[in-house]
């Protein structure tokens, strides 16, 4: 297959690559080696759009923060993505602790966040009323806003797709030559794709690609984040308040970024340790990781009660290591001639998407590619109404949709309150679930209180009956881009 621009990686940042490539008249191709969108470090993001206070002042990682942050409003509402700008209070426990909020206020001065107000602790549990009395002071960011990473990834690719960008999944690059001034990109089992240019973004991976066109001057090792995910927030639960801001720490000891969040599907988020492991296969949680998730969210809301905790989960993220702390920074470079890398990308890499795919946008343009106004392009998300949740829809869209399709009243799962018609309708989208894990993101089926103990056997026989397999044929989810396989004619059997 020939096309004008190969990306290689469909994560947020290769999505958004897509999405901006196709407002121009080009033949774009996403190649991914999962059999879905956000497989990798994406799918495990904490959600949160950054202010851009916590990278180095005047970095490329703290520029494109800052940029992308004031982007999101129109983003999200052309993309019908669910965003909230619930703000984000970054305390000290401590007077030593405002050493830490100064330089943090020059960092988002210097990105170009403006200045910050710092408050006292007392008005910082006026806005967060169960903040730690041991609370001196903090910086409030009211820009902070909080996302669904995977929603976020998959109406980028989704839009990406309505305006003529393809995707091939299950496409993992193993070799790269340059051919005729073309790039061959192939597989290891035969299959090809040429492209006068190419775009590597491809996480975790995209260090191992660029070292078959460009020297290896930088050392990518993983990082692994864990994270614990409470019950959703009730409002006067036990007479206590739900966490409304996104709350950060100074550091004191070892709590690194730690932190606590509210979601944009009304969960609270505590998490991410940051510890350094062998492979980016190994997203594994572990009693040390969670005990200390535990440890350092408490202390920034010590009547947290963990008794409330559904899942836990981590996340791996690409870091480089051979450059010192204060120096490292997003890569995103010429790599080879009308070959564009984007390496050590990281958080908050999601937040700095849309700047850091309109740089290497330009470099493409510098390497010669041909950027001709797509008059077609259309950058709102025109699907059906019935992509939201039957649920979530106004009475008179309910109507219509149970007049075309009585089974978007059978409810299968409960806690999220998702039909057999949302289930059947997702099967069918534009870039549908090739997994049980693809449709959980998607739908949130499985994600709630009973985390799919109830809905599992009754969804697996609803993809079943779509797909034309038996229900202990579907994958349950991908490792490394690997379809993994769980037997479930025993669940399956159980209703």
């Amino acid at each position: 297959m020939d096309v004008d621009v190969a990306i290689v990686g469909a994560g947020i940042l290769g999505c958004t690559m897509a999405r901006a490539l196709a407002r121009y008249r080009l033949d774009v191709c996403v190649l991914e080696a999962a059999h879905d969108v956000g497989e990798g470090a994406t799918k495990a993001n904490s959600g949160l759009v950054h202010t851009g206070f916590h990278p180095r002042g005047g970095s490329l990682k703290g520029t494109s923060c800052v940029e992308g942050n004031a982007r999101f409003d129109s983003i999200a509402d052309e993309l019908q993505v669910p965003f909230e700008r619930v703000g984000a209070l970054y305390v000290a426990f401590h007077p030593a602790g405002m050493e830490h909020i100064a330089e943090k206020r020059e960092r988002a001065r210097l990105n170009g966040a403006g200045d910050l107000e710092v408050v006292s602790g007392d008005e910082a549990r006026r806005l967060e009323p169960r903040l730690s009395e041991r609370v001196v002071a903090a910086l409030v960011a009211p820009t902070t806003g909080i996302v669904s990473p995977f929603e976020l990834a998959l109406a980028t690719a989704r839009n990406a797709a309505a305006n003529g960008a393809r995707f091939e999944f299950g496409f993992e690059v193993d070799a790269i030559e340059r051919v005729s001034g073309r790039w061959e990109l192939r597989t290891k089992d035969g299959r090809r794709v040429r492209a006068p240019y190419v775009v590597n973004m491809a996480g975790e991976e995209a260090a191992l690609l660029d070292v078959q066109v460009h020297s290896a001057d930088l050392v990518v090792r993983p990082r692994r984040g864990q994270y614990v995910v409470f019950d959703k927030q009730e409002g006067g639960l036990a007479g206590k308040e739900p966490i409304r801001h996104v709350l950060f720490q100074a550091q004191e000891t070892d709590e690194g970024g730690t932190l606590l969040a509210p979601t944009v599907d009304g969960n609270l988020l505590a998490g991410p340790t940051s510890e350094n492991v062998r492979s980016f296969a190994d997203n594994a949680t572990t009693q040390a990781g969670i005990e200390h998730v535990k440890r350092v969210a408490r202390k920034l809301v010590p009547d947290l009660d963990f008794g409330r905790v559904i899942t836990e989960f981590s996340g791996i993220r690409a870091n480089i290591v051979n450059v010192e702390k204060e120096k490292k920074d997003f890569v995103v470079r010429v790599s080879a001639p009308g070959f564009v890398s984007a390496l050590g990308i990281k958080n908050p890499g999601m937040t700095s998407a849309p700047a850091l795919a309109d740089r290497a946008l330009r470099l493409l343009g510098e390497q010669g590619l041909r950027l001709e106004n797509n008059p077609a392009f259309d950058p709102r998300d025109q699907g059906p109404v019935h992509r939201r949740p039957f649920m979530d829809c106004i009475a008179s869209e309910q109507h219509a949709l149970l007049g075309a399709d009585a089974r978007y009243g059978h409810v299968v799962c409960r806690c999220e309150r998702v039909t057999e018609g949302d289930v059947r309708s997702c099967l069918h989208d534009t870039l549908p679930p090739r997994t049980l894990d693809g449709l959980k993101r998607r739908l949130r089926c499985g994600m709630g209180r009973c985390q799919g103990a109830f809905c599992t056997p009754r969804i697996l026989e609803v993809m079943a009956d779509e797909l034309g397999c038996a229900p202990w044929e579907i994958a349950k989810g991908e490792r490394g881009g690997r379809v993994v396989k769980r037997q479930v004619k025993r669940a399956c059997g159980s209703r």
